[in-house]
């Protein structure tokens, strides 16, 4: 069983109608031997990615995919809470992600405490973009994992998920999440030619993923960014590490069924 944790229903350079991408989607998970995705929605307009009012259509009668939530943080309103709170309770979205370094807004700021207050109260995932963004490298400092750190330890109870590794500067995030037990990793985009090349070969993307898992096995869920990034790839980096087949078991799909609540599981 695979269950991919990080994706979008988007189209990169051709235009397509979602509801074709998703049919895309669908036909390359048979493809690949993937079970069940989470789709994560834009928080901006964006005529190429799928937001969350689109992807709330997409995805409601699909069994094998479901959604996380995203808002811009000056929506975060009481109409839109009241919204995600229904969405959180009906496990219509079975999580909340934000994307400081997209947005000029750090994983601190007030502003996001009622969502993080949700987040605790469904025990849902709260996921964080992190990283540098392609010739911005600049925009990394709002995602730093010091903030995150300091997120973690003031919310111990809050399932953190952190995005892309903060790449291309792994070992930091390694350093600066060590000991937090509510901080999880997913693997999107670690196989992307342009993140292994800056952050320093793919040799140093299987040493920090073991590094990792060792220091805490259920740590690391399977993810890939499609369609920025590809599903084949994704795969193929877990199975080339060396670690048992119950662990590659845990990153496919176990540790997801532990931090979402999958449907029909």
């Amino acid at each position: 069983m695979i269950i991919d944790s990080h994706l979008h229903i988007s189209y990169l350079k051709k235009q397509k109608d979602f509801t074709t991408i998703k049919l895309d989607l669908l036909n390359l998970m048979a493809k690949n031997k993937i079970d069940y995705a989470i789709v994560i929605p834009d928080n901006v307009p964006n005529p190429q990615c799928a937001d969350l009012d689109e992807l709330s259509e997409l995805v409601k009668n699909e069994k094998k995919l479901s959604m996380i939530a995203t808002l811009a943080i000056t929506k975060i309103n009481k109409t839109n809470l009241i919204r995600i709170d229904t969405m959180f309770k009906k496990k219509e979205a079975i999580g909340f992600k934000i994307f400081p370094g997209h947005d000029p807004i750090y994983p601190t700021d007030k502003r996001l405490l009622p969502i993080i207050l949700l987040c605790q109260k469904y025990k849902l995932p709260f996921m964080i973009h992190t990283g540098i963004n392609s010739g911005h490298p600049e925009v990394a400092k709002y995602n730093d994992p010091k903030y995150i750190r300091n997120l973690a330890l003031k919310f111990p109870k809050l399932k953190i998920i952190i995005a892309h590794y903060f790449w291309p500067k792994l070992d930091y995030c390694f350093e600066m999440t060590e000991g937090l037990t509510n901080v999880y990793f997913d693997t999107s985009a670690l196989a992307d030619p342009e993140v292994i090349k800056a952050s320093g070969g793919i040799k140093k993307i299987r040493e920090i993923l073991v590094k990792t898992i060792k220091r805490k096995s259920d740590s690391v869920i399977y993810g890939t960014d499609w369609p920025i990034c590809s599903f084949e790839k994704h795969i193929n980096l877990i199975q080339s590490l060396p670690i048992s087949n119950e662990l590659k078991k845990d990153i496919f799909f176990r540790n997801s069924l532990k931090l979402f609540p999958i449907k029909n599981n």
